[in-house]
């Protein structure tokens, strides 16, 4: 009996041995049929060992959605030997889903080919792969990424390993890639798998550490340094797709492939490919270049393959010769594309070239990657032209190159001269550039009227245009040529914001300007005079009138914590100020701000200033820095440096490089920054010069500033609140909150307070969000649905060092209810239903606003009869609203006689406190028939 069950297990095992044995690796894609339906097309790629006899295609395809096919190994659409003992067997396959969701499809398949090294028995292991695809209208039309390289390639023991899937996504959409063990089933790992560096063992490629493996989340490079042992070793990664929608990253889904590295020794050595650099070209022209090989190995020849997702689109890529052949070394290879305006997408397409030897022993390959970016041309032929009311036309050429969605328009004043440079797309950063607006790729042109104040007198206004793509592929085009146009000086032109002295209560700021050198001097004679007006919020008010002349000083301002922005109203010398008599009102002009980073034995310095001029002038691009503690007079401020706004924008690190003596973190340093620019303007002289506030900071700031003490609300009492509701309508739902604090002067803490941060959470056990920031000690928290919330305020100082939260304060809603004593159940449309006080916006009565019912989350309603027993109730929620509207009907829908009626109400508010939620009211109510 025991030599039977020998011979039979014998048999058996001999039988799998041979011929169910044969899966190497592979993977399922999915490419979704049209957009109008829910039709999808499979194609399961597999590679199996042609040492067995066993034909892939006896496996279970599972859909997802409940359906479960099996496939026969004759229904295969293309097979291929690809190399020794390697041939590619592709099966594709519909369905049609029945509605949207998120779907895993799959595929498992017995056995693995036998003697991979890093699981258990492979041989009697099932192959297991599976793909994740989500129909979602939210996500748009989608196919998953495809791999273009296959899955089985070729290492020598000792030598770095280097594979690349090729992968390309179609849409344009993100890869990422992450390594997962390999499965037999879904969910269930193979046995005992290990990390093929782990089961091969052995030293890097220089002998300086244990052997490694890694996958490059973005690019998918698989490096493998370096194989320790000769023998076949599976591995498994998921490429997941990821598309950004409405500036989220939103998951679509994920292909997983199993792939097989087969390791041998050799004496080779693998071969080295050159391509070239990573480039940008537009869209529409022809790409060419030459892919070089060379082996080492003087009697070897190579090949040179190339992947990626220009080989396959239309028009597609070529590279020849095609197919590759095998030449003498070094070999070269043409790349050749067309590209054209469909081609376009934000991300670069990755190349990959593939070099494979024909040496002695093992063949090995090398790999490399070129990025092609194919921008989209500029748009043309763009035209500004002025038109009435300060406001000026910009036209262009109809754009028609690909999936544009809108050409933005960009403006600055003064010219900039600029010529982009090869991948140099958009408009350029430090340029002094504004995003003004954008208009469909079908309109070609924009109308600048400034949101309807209209363009700044005497300004030179210079734009430039790039088209935007749509996503999931984006892409932005390079800059279109500079086009310019002038606003006539029919007003006054601000010069000059400069602060003259930096002081909390003391500070002086001169505001210079130019009369209106192009004003109609037959309606408007001069002399003129001119009304200062200043803002250090959101009103301007009167600080000054100045007439035949072009200068004032602000004085006993704080300059030192604040930014003031000025503005000059125009009249004829002898009118009276009126707004009948205003003839022209100038642009507003903002200080010079300075702020400061503390960084080790150095501090950075970043500044800004909303003016109508440009402070990024090409002529004059310096800006200047002042610094103390650089002489003997320790306290004066003298120019140490200067900073070329184009390159380095509004910034600069001073580490003592103008003298080569570092800061000292025990020392404080204070500075102003001068900045220079102008209007483009030949009548109006350059460079406008103006000065910052002067600001002292330390290097590595490790002083914390004062939090804010003695926080209050304007509103801050439940009568006040009521006060304020009382001339509100009942459905009044536009809230804010108005804020208050103190500023902390402690010894102990950073007095010199940059600005507040503002956090705000509706309900107690929430976290805190920041809502926004101020430079001010008061914050308007507006369009809220209601009063309740909790603040906390900290402070932040010049080197963003933040202060302890202030105390939590807390806002309660003023919550409020009124009930009628007597009602009249008739049906006249009077008065028929007992309901809380109330009173529509829409509609007109004598409903007071003080009784409206405020804040209501629920309401309990009873009645009893004045021998106490309960005649009618009522509970809000579901189809029961909060209003009761009780008809004067007992439990039963039947009228109750004419009588003096109890009831008891407990509602329920809308509160931030648990225990201020609910209240008892008690009363009488009378019907009327």
């Amino acid at each position: 009996m025991k030599k039977v069950l020998l011979i039979v297990s014998l048999i058996i095992f001999g039988f799998s041995e041979s011929y169910g044995t044969h899966i190497r690796a592979g993977e399922i894609t999915a490419r979704r049929l049209g957009c109008s339906g829910l039709t999808y097309e499979f194609t399961l790629t597999a590679y199996r060992d042609t040492g067995s006899d066993i034909l892939f295609g006896n496996g279970e395809f599972d859909f997802g959605d409940g359906e479960v096919i099996m496939l026969n190994p004759d229904g295969f659409n293309r097979k291929e030997i690809i190399d020794d003992e390697i041939e590619l067997v592709e099966f594709k396959i519909q369905h049609t889903y029945s509605s949207n969701g998120d779907y895993t499809v799959s595929y498992v398949e017995d056995f693995r080919n036998v003697g991979i090294i890093n699981m258990s028995n492979s041989g009697s292991v099932s192959f297991y792969v599976e793909t994740i695809i989500r129909i979602d209208p939210f996500f748009g039309c989608n196919s998953t990424p495809v791999f273009l390289i296959p899955p089985v390639d070729k290492g020598a023991v000792g030598v770095l390993f280097y594979h690349n899937p090729g992968a390309f996504d179609i849409n344009g959409d993100s890869i990422a890639f992450k390594m997962v063990t390999p499965q037999s089933r879904a969910g269930v790992d193979v046995p005992n798998f290990r990390s093929p560096e782990v089961a091969a063992g052995g030293q890097n490629s220089q002998q300086t550490g244990p052997a490694t493996l890694t996958l490059d989340a973005i690019l998918g490079d698989l490096i493998w340094d370096a194989p320790g042992m000769k023998g076949e070793f599976n591995i498994a990664f998921i490429a997941e797709e990821w598309r950004k929608i409405s500036g989220k990253w939103e998951f679509l889904g994920s292909v997983t492939r199993d792939m097989q590295i087969i390791v041998d020794e050799t004496e080779n050595d693998p071969p080295e490919i050159q391509v070239p650099l990573d480039t940008c070209i537009e869209a529409g022209t022809l790409l060419e270049a030459t892919i070089v090989a060379t082996d080492p190995n003087p009697e070897s020849s190579v090949k040179i393959e190339g992947f990626g997702g220009p080989f396959v689109l239309d028009p597609p890529a070529i590279l020849s010769p095609d197919p590759a052949v095998y030449e003498e070394s070094p070999t070269n290879a043409a790349f050749s594309w067309q590209t054209d305006c469909t081609h376009i997408r934000e991300d670069p397409y990755l190349v990959r070239f593939k070099a494979t030897d024909n040496g002695p022993g093992l063949r090995l390959t090398a790999f490399e990657t070129w990025s092609i970016t194919i921008v989209p041309p500029s748009p043309k032929n763009v035209v500004a032209e002025s038109k009435p009311q300060r406001s000026i036309e910009i036209s262009w050429d109809e754009y028609d190159c690909g999936d544009a969605e809108v050409i933005q328009v960009y403006r600055r004043v003064d010219n900039y001269d600029f010529e982009p440079e090869n991948c140099e797309i958009g408009i350029p950063e430090n340029g002094g550039y504004e995003l003004i607006g954008a208009v469909p790729v079908g309109q070609n042109t924009f109308l600048d009227n400034n949101a309807g104040r209209g363009l700044d007198f005497g300004a030179t206004f210079c734009y430039r245009l790039v088209a935007v793509f749509e996503l999931p592929k984006g892409g932005v085009s390079y800059a279109s040529e500079e086009v310019c146009q002038q606003i006539n000086a029919t007003g006054p032109v601000i010069t000059n914001v400069t602060i003259d002295e930096t002081d909390a209560e003391n500070g002086e700021i001169t505001i210079s300007w130019l009369p209106p050198f192009e004003i109609d001097i037959l309606q408007y004679p001069p002399p003129y005079k001119y009304r200062i007006l200043r803002s250090s919020g959101s009103d301007f008010e009167e600080v000054g009138m100045v007439s035949d002349d072009t200068t004032f000083t602000d004085s006993g301002v704080n300059t030192l914590e604040n930014i003031y922005n000025y503005q000059l109203e125009l009249y004829l010398a002898n009118d009276p100020v009126s707004e009948d008599n205003l003839i022209e009102i100038s642009a507003q002009a903002a200080t010079v701000r300075l702020s400061s980073v503390g960084l080790f034995e150095s501090i950075e310095l970043n500044w800004s200033a909303e003016v109508p001029w440009s402070n990024t002038n090409q002529d004059y691009p310096y800006h200047y820095i002042y610094r103390n503690k650089v002489n003997e007079n320790l306290d004066q401020l003298v120019l140490i440096d200067s900073v070329d706004v184009r390159q380095q924008g509004f910034q600069y690190v001073d580490s003592g490089q103008f003298n080569n003596e570092n800061l000292s973190n025990l020392e404080e340093y204070c500075y102003y920054v001068t900045t220079s620019g102008g209007y483009g303007n030949e009548d109006i002289f350059e460079p406008l010069l103006n000065d910052s506030q002067i600001l002292c900071a330390r290097p590595d700031d490790q002083i914390d500033p004062c939090p804010p003490f003695d926080v209050g609300f304007q509103l801050d009492s439940p009568d006040k609140c009521l006060e304020f509701l009382a001339d509100k309508n009942c459905e009044f739902d536009q809230f804010q909150n108005e804020l208050y604090w103190e500023s902390n002067l402690a010894d102990s803490c950073d007095s010199e307070i940059n600005y507040y941060e503002v956090f705000f959470k509706n309900e107690l056990e929430s976290d805190f969000e920041l809502i926004g920031t101020t430079r001010d000690t008061f914050f308007i928290h507006d369009n809220l649905p209601e009063f309740a919330g909790c603040y906390a305020i900290r402070a932040v100082d010049q080197s963003e060092n933040r202060s302890e939260f202030s105390e939590t304060f807390c806002k309660e809603n003023c919550p409020n209810i009124a009930f009628p004593n007597v009602f009249t159940p008739n049906d006249d449309g009077r008065n028929d239903f007992f309901t809380p006080f109330y009173q529509r916006a829409s509609e007109a009565g004598s409903i007071p606003f003080d009784k409206c019912p405020r804040f209501l989350e629920k309401i309990d309603f009873k009645v009893f009869n004045r021998y106490g027993r309960q005649v009618y109730a009522y509970e809000s929620g579901g189809e029961n609203g909060l209003y009761i509207n009780w008809d004067g009907t007992n439990f039963n829908g039947e009228p109750l006689p004419y009588a003096i009626y109890y009831y008891e109400a407990v509602v329920t508010f809308d509160m931030l406190r648990p225990e201020n939620k609910q209240k008892r009211y008690k009363g009488y109510v009378q019907i009327i028939r």
